[in-house]
């Protein structure tokens, strides 16, 4: 029988006034920032229509160097009207520094910000002890976790921290720990921050990041929200926790890929681009297109999106095609492109024998930009086949 409960909302990474794409976009940058506040309302009234304990925001609330006195006292004014405590913890990007809003603004009375001078809270209403991990300066190495405190017996432990976990940046450290660490703490709930995608299957069980609950760019794809979490402890003192992801975004970034390997035409190439729009939600969705295959076709991208910006003023559309070439005729010739293509296609084909798929790749790319710098004198800038510059897919913003 379950003897004790407590819940709260988990929420992390929030940026109230990130500057997005800067002055040079800045009709995108003020309706992304209005998005991103009505994200933050959201959050608030889910708090109070689900009757939460308390709200844990695990870093980044604000952009320490774009947050205005204006952006403080709303978000001050929001957080008082709730009758629940608050508890801040200060991230990368609004670090507990000298003159950070934390330090100098006068907080209402239920929030709580976490720091190094006072990383722990007790809140006694619901027997749950908070000690948090987070940020005095804007990098940090390695946490000192000899000094965590042990947890309560008698209590709910919760531990905060933002930074990263199970995940290797020797040369970017921000917090890093692993899931044995924590575990050692011996604490009930992992409540983390930092990485921008939600993800609860970490190794470590009882550790949980709800991301950014309104996306920021298009490497956070996929749902944005905040975890609603409960634990419960019975009679015996097992304790069991469930965490619910809750929707909330304005906005969702898209990737879209169009194959112009048969395409003839530019009206043909925006008739297809019409079909792969046609299943989005132009008030919700923020699609970037990938044009992709080989084409002897020049396409006009900014003509090309045109049709569709009334729907998607925002659309991207990116050019990653490859110009048609014959290997097999290169390959005959007695010149320098036919030597470079023969010896290319003989490391392709020891790859396809040998399964490797990965060199096949970067061999292929070096393929096509050889011969095209042999023909043309110069690589052309739109394609570089993903393999000189970091991908937006696999990115991660922190």
């Amino acid at each position: 029988m379950v003897t004790d409960r407590i819940r709260f909302l988990h929420c992390a990474d929030i940026h109230l006034d990130s500057p997005f794409g800067g002055r040079s976009l800045k009709n995108y940058t003020e309706m992304r920032r209005i998005d991103v506040w009505k994200t933050f309302e959201s959050i608030i009234r889910l708090a109070e229509d689900e009757r939460m304990d308390f709200i844990l925001v695990c870093g980044d609330l604000y952009e320490h160097d774009y947050a205005s006195r204006a952006t403080i006292q709303r978000v001050g004014s929001l957080f008082e009207r709730l009758t629940i405590p608050v508890v801040v913890l200060p991230g990368n990007h609004d670090p507990y520094v000298a003159n950070s809003w934390y330090k100098t603004w006068n907080w209402p009375g239920n929030v709580v910000i976490l720091n190094h001078e006072k990383p722990s809270v007790m809140l006694d209403g619901v027997n749950t002890f908070i000690h948090g991990v987070g940020f005095s300066a804007f990098r940090q190495d390695t946490p000192d976790l000899s000094m965590i405190p042990r947890p309560f017996s008698n209590c709910f432990n919760i531990f905060m921290l933002h930074g990263t976990l199970d995940m290797n940046f020797s040369s970017r450290p921000f917090n890093p720990v692993s899931s044995g660490e924590l575990a050692d703490l011996g604490y009930d709930y992992y409540a983390l921050g930092h990485f921008h995608n939600r993800k609860t299957d970490f190794r470590l069980k009882n550790a949980a990041n709800p991301g950014s609950p309104e996306p920021l760019g298009f490497d956070e794809t996929g749902d944005h929200g905040v975890f609603l979490v409960t634990m419960e402890r019975d009679e015996n003192g097992k304790k069991a926790l469930d965490i619910r992801e809750i929707n909330l975004a304005q906005k969702r970034y898209v990737w879209l890929d169009l194959d112009m390997a048969a395409v003839r035409s530019q009206e043909e190439a925006s008739a297809r681009l019409g079909e792969l729009l046609c299943s989005l939600d132009p008030g919700q969705d923020l699609p970037r297109v990938i044009l992709k295959g080989r084409t002897p076709l020049a396409v006009d991208c900014e003509a090309l999106k045109k049709p569709w910006t009334e729907d998607f003023p925002w659309l991207q559309i990116l050019d990653e095609t490859r110009d048609c070439y014959d290997y097999g005729a290169i390959s005959s010739e007695q010149n320098l492109k036919g030597a470079f293509t023969r010896e290319m296609l003989q490391r392709l084909k020891d790859c396809e024998d040998n399964g490797d798929e990965e060199q096949a790749k970067i061999l292929s790319a070096a393929l096509d930009l050889g011969i095209e710098a042999l023909e043309k004198g110069r690589i052309d800038a739109r394609f570089d086949g993903g393999l000189f510059k970091g991908s937006d897919r696999e990115r991660r913003l922190i």
